[in-house]
Parts: structure tokens; sequence; C-alpha cells
């Protein structure tokens, strides 16, 4: 968490040196700030948390560290030309100063014309004596006076050495040492639409220049009538007031879909018909979709699961939110199937859960809604570095798709967290129900194509489940907002995956042992390219010293890590995408080719991998600036070896 706020008056140290001046706050991050340090080129540099104090601290901490006086020296008698190490050293700016006055003080004073006095004589005696006395004062003047001025001409061209000479090693102090900062981050709120960064990799510095404007010609128009056109300046007011205009457009159509996407997906695949050529019969009935039994089944289940979140037992991880989680999702996953055997076993009929599947869905949705908008609201009494960068444009549904906040926490409560584990209960219960639909439909057989279909969903829930405590390095939860499109995204989730087990249920067809074995080792390499891709990243994240990684090669970036180019993620650039991709097509592949509904979840699949892996690699460009393109040149390939 950082320990102070923009405009924050603080002790920065100087990028490269051990030099502390006073500066302010104008940006930050989660792990360093953007200080403006109070020189005469006001200079800007990305300062690590370590290396910023606050003012009261720092004077306390040099009174605190200075030397006690002893009998042989009184503290009074110090030098005056020496100064105490324990205040702090004047900034570049004060120096070059000083330096100038001291040079000064050299500078030899004007003469001064004395009065001459004469003893009385005659009067023509006087008169020449004083003509003559005049002309040799006035030549000595002459000469003196061009002394002067060639003294002071060399004084100042000393001082202009002096000064130039000062700001140089100051501003290049870090050639010869290591720079502790990251100074190739930099907020976009702070870099002006007339400046530009320019980054030297020789000395690991950075400086804003401010480009030259050139003088914008007039138009001809202007140049012919003699006024100003008021057509240009009409035009950019009328773009300036659409553009926002636009982004409410996009997310507001971004919002239609993924809402859509769930119903109509539900509706296109059902027990009479399955097809994408033409369009579903949607209920007309509100009461279709509305049910107070659902109501309470979500309802139950999202208690039950938040009291098995709280258990203290698992695996502890605190996350930079403040909250306590505790990794004991298989535990959730045992209690959940041990209630669901005991309804059963009472004679309580369970598959009633299945045909409210329109009701179930219908309910997650609104929730969402609900609790987008609570996190929504939530977001405009959190601090600023808990939000998200990308969500808070101060437009409503942008910032309501995209997310104000980060990761929003509740004293212990990880809500991320939750919506994660619950989106992956979730999964399993529904393809629980699908087996159990199947066994009462045909009593005394089973399908094998529908058993290997939910068995391969299950066993990738169930691993989330058992490696969740890598969910905290993912870039869902390090870097997406909790807003509309996460949590809608979790609490439907699984109601749009279980399409391909709810097809194979009702218009499958059974496929060969040996299509079965092809098909569950293709989604076995996947398993294997995702669990050793996310769980080496994990491993590296939380410690990149272990000894168990030493074999890994990495890269250095000025943001204080490191970029892994062996193993997993020296093959791809995104090989986790990769493994999740072939486990996709392999649900697919169990549904056949006769319909093209699964074949479409497939491509959305796709679609959504894509766009997340430029995402990714944007929001990568701009933390690690040239260590990226180092990255990019030793691993070509982002998805698909020799491909893309």
């Amino acid at each position: 968490m950082s320990k102070f706020k923009k405009t924050d008056r603080v002790m920065a140290r100087w990028p490269g040196s051990s030099l502390w001046f006073e500066g302010t706050v104008i940006d930050l991050n989660d792990i360093e700030y953007l200080v403006c340090f109070e020189d005469t080129a006001k200079s800007k540099y990305v300062v690590k948390y370590k290396d910023v104090k606050s003012l009261t601290e720092f004077r306390r901490r040099s009174k605190s560290r200075g030397r006690s006086s002893s009998r042989g020296r009184s503290s009074k008698t110090k030098s005056p030309g020496r100064r105490s190490t324990l205040e702090p050293k004047p900034s570049p700016a004060k120096t070059a100063q000083r330096a100038v006055e001291i040079i000064k003080v050299i500078e030899p004073e004007p003469v001064v014309k004395h009065k001459t006095i004469v003893e009385p004589r005659n009067v023509l005696e006087r008169w020449n004596d004083m003509e003559h006395k005049n002309v040799l004062l006035e030549c000595r003047n002459d000469v003196e006076h061009k002394n002067i001025l060639e003294r002071r001409h060399e004084v100042e061209r000393k001082n202009e050495v002096l000064r130039t000479d000062v700001f140089t090693r100051l501003s290049r102090a870090d050639v010869a040492v290591q720079r502790t900062s990251s100074p190739i981050w930099q907020s976009h709120r702070i870099v002006s639409s007339n400046e530009k960064i320019e980054y030297n990799s020789q000395i690991n510095n950075v400086r804003t220049v401010t480009s030259k404007k050139e003088p914008t010609p007039k138009s001809l128009g202007s140049r012919l009538c003699g006024i100003s056109c008021s057509v240009g300046s009409s035009i950019k007011s009328g773009i300036c007031a659409f553009i926002p205009s636009l982004a409410t457009v996009k997310f507001l159509i971004l919002t239609l879909i993924i809402t859509a996407m769930p119903v109509f997906l539900t509706e296109m695949c059902t027990k009479n018909k399955c097809t994408v050529m033409e369009m579903p019969v949607m209920p007309r009935k509100f009461q279709v979709y509305y049910d107070p039994l659902s109501i309470a089944l979500v309802a139950g289940f999202l208690v039950t699961q938040l009291l098995l979140y709280l258990i203290p037992l698992g695996k502890v991880v605190k996350p930079k939110n403040g909250a306590t989680v505790h990794c004991n999702g298989i535990i959730a996953l045992l209690v959940s199937v041990a209630v669901l055997s005991s309804l059963m076993y009472f004679g309580y009929d369970v598959l009633q859960v299945y045909t409210k599947y329109r009701q179930l869905l219908a309910t997650s949705m609104a929730l969402s809604m609900v609790l987008t908008l609570a996190v929504y609201i939530r977001a405009r009494y959190i601090p600023d570095d808990a939000k998200n960068p990308v969500g808070n444009s101060g437009m409503f549904l942008p910032d309501f798709f995209t997310g104000r906040e980060l990761n929003p926490a509740v004293r212990s409560l990880d809500l991320k967290f939750l919506l994660f584990r619950v989106a992956l209960l979730t999964w399993i219960m529904i393809n629980v129900l699908v087996v159990m639909k199947d066994l009462r439909a045909n009593p005394g057989q089973y399908s094998p194509t529908l058993l290997t279909a939910c068995g391969l969903q299950i066993f990738y829930a169930v691993d989330y489940l058992w490696f969740e405590d890598s969910y905290f390095t993912t870039y869902d939860y390090m870097r997406q907002g909790c807003g509309l499109l996460f949590i809608l995204g979790h609490l439907t989730g699984p109601f749009i995956v279980t399409v391909f087990t709810r097809f194979i249920l009702n218009h499958g067809t059974e496929l060969e042992w040996y299509y079965l074995s092809l098909i569950v080792a293709l989604n076995l390499v996947g398993y294997t390219i995702l669990r050793g891709s996310n769980s080496q990243k994990h491993s590296f994240r939380s410690n990149p010293s272990d000894p168990a990684l030493a074999y890994l090669e990495s890269l250095p970036t000025p943001a204080g890590t490191r970029l892994l180019v062996s193993g997993w993620w020296g093959f791809l650039r995104h090989p986790n995408y990769l493994g999740d991709l072939l486990t996709f097509i392999s649900w697919g592949l169990l549904c056949g080719f006769r319909h093209a509904l699964p074949w479409i979840l497939v491509g959305i699949d796709v679609l959504f991998l894509v766009g997340r892996i430029f995402e990714v690699e944007s929001v990568c460009k701009k933390k690690y600036g040239t260590a990226w393109n180092s990255y990019t040149e030793r691993v070509k390939y982002r998805l698909i070896p020799k491909i893309f």
C-alpha cells in the first residue's frame, strides 16, 4: 500500500545517487512514485517506495542519528565552512546557485574617481595643473575600466562553465551507479500532449522533451478575407462532444452482447432442436424466467460457499487488498457433493434444479447486475491506488462495464476469489446433474461419450480448485477490473461452457472408443501445457530466487521484475492460452461435426484468447519498455508456433 498520495511533499532520493532532495508526488502505482524535484528544471523521476520518506520522518531520523558531543570537542565549535552530513543536502539548482555566489565574491569593485586637491596658485598655473591631472586621471580610469570589464567577462565565463558542469554531473549521476528506480514508468496523466519521453538504455535515464510547436498556417479564407474561420473550431467542438458518446455506444453494444449470449445459447440448444440457422423462439412470459425457488437456490448456494470460504482451513494467502484468503476449494467441493448426496439419500428430487435451468440463469444475470452496481458505488469511497487505471473515465457505462475497482475486499472477503470459486463449483454441479439426468432417462445404461465430456470438464474445474492459490498471479486477478464483464462472466460462464455436455445429452452421437481415446489424449496434451505453464509462472512470480527454478533463464526489466525466456515461456509468449485452446477443441470434437453450435463456442473462445493476447501485450509493452522488445525478439510467436 502506498504511504503517500498525490501532491504530498516528500523527501526522495535522487536516482543513481545517495542524495536526498525535497519534491512532490505527482503520480503513483503499486510499487513506485513519480516525484517532481524542486530544481529549476522541475525534474520528474520514478522512485521506489523505499526511497521516499516524509519530511517530518526524514528530519526526525536525521536528528536521532546525529553525533553526540564528547568531552574533548564541544558541539558548538563546529567549523562554519564544514556542513553537517546529517542535514538534507541541497538540490542541484541550489548547489549551482551557491557556486555562482562564491565565485561572485572575487569580482572586483568598480573604481571610484577621487577628487584631487590643488594648492592655490595663480590662475594660469592652477588651470594648467588641473587640466594635466584630469587628462592623466581619465587615462588611468580608461585603463582600469578596461581591465574591470575583462575581469568581469572572465568571471561570467567561469560561472557559466561551473553551472553547466554541476547540472551535467547531477543529471548523469547514474552513469556509474546502478539505479534502483523504474524510470520508464510514467503515468499517462502526467505526460501532456506536447511532450514525449526519450529512453536512453545506456544510462537508464528518462528526460522530458518539449517539442516546439510549429506556427499553424492560416487558412486561405483567413488570408483572403482577413477574418478567422469558425468552421474548424465548430468541427473540433462537435468531435469532442461526440467522442464520449462513441465510447458509450461501444460499451452499450458489448454489454448487450455479453448479456444476450448466455440466453441465446441456452435457447438455441434445447431438447427439441439445436440449430444456429434460425433465431430461437424466446419465451414471451416473464414467469418463464422468474421463479422464487430459483432465487432461493442461487442465494442459498452463494451463502453456503461464503461460509465455506470463511473456514480457517487451507493455505493462507494475503493479497494486496488486505483480505485473508484460505485456499480450501477442495474442502468446499467435498462438502457440496456431500450435501447433494444427502439430499438424494433423503428422497429429494435434485433433478428439479436441472428443470429450472432458464430461471437459474436469469437469476444469476440479475444478481450480476446488482452486484456490479454495488461495486461501482463502493468505488467512490476507496483510495486512488485501489482503483482500476482504465475503469475511471468518468462515463457511467464504460466504467460500469470495465470496473472502477481492481480487487474489492470487505475485511477478509476477497470478492474476485469468491466469484472464481463459485463459478468452478457451479460448473461441476451442472455437469453432475447432466450425468444424473442421462442415467434417469436410460436406466441401466450410460453414454461413454457423455461421461467422457462431463469427466473432462469436471477434471478441468477440479484442477483449478486444487491449484487455486495460483489465481492471485493471473491476469484476471491482477489487471482486470471488477466490473460487469468480470462478474457476469463468472456467474453465467458455467451455463455457457456446459452447452457442450447438454448438446451431447440431447443431440449427441456415440463415438467409438478409439476416437474417444484420441480426444482424451488431445485434452491431456492441452492440460499438460496449461498446467505446466501456469505453475511455472506462479512459482517464478511468487519466489524468483527459488533454487528449484535456477535452471530457468530470465530477462531483467526496469520495473524490478524478470521475464521468463526459457521453459514453457521461452517456447511461446502465451503457452497457457494454447493449452486452453486445445482443451476447448477436444470438447468440440466430442460433439462431432453435424451441428455448428459447439464449434461456434470454440470460435468464441479463440476470439476471446486473441483479444486477451493483444490486451496483455499492450500492458506489458507499457510496463517493461525496451525489455519487452528484447523478449519479443527472443520469443517470436504468441499462440501457435510458426503461425501466430
